[in-house]
């Protein structure tokens, strides 16, 4: 992302996706693991195909993750060509 994050809203950001990984059940690791690619995608889809398409476009990249054993990095990068050479 081009912008600096205000540490506050990060802060916040980190408290919430560690509480909601603990709910579901899944590894905290997970989510910091591939945080900066994933609201790097994001920020690109956000800004560019769809912007309510960009959260959906991550639980995307998730699910095709863990369903098909697939390195996260990998997908966002797939969908970041994707998403930037987008024109529709």
């Amino acid at each position: 992302m081009a912008h600096k994050d205000d540490p506050e809203k990060m802060a916040k950001l980190a408290a919430w996706l560690e509480a909601a990984a603990e709910e579901l059940g899944v590894d905290p690791s997970v989510v910091t693991d591939n945080q900066t690619d994933l609201l790097g995608l994001i920020d690109t889809v956000a800004h560019g195909p769809s912007r309510p398409g960009a959260p959906l476009t991550a639980f995307l990249v998730g699910y095709a993750a863990a369903s098909q054993d697939r390195n996260p990095s990998e997908l966002v990068e797939l969908l970041e060509k994707r998403a930037q050479g987008w024109d529709a």
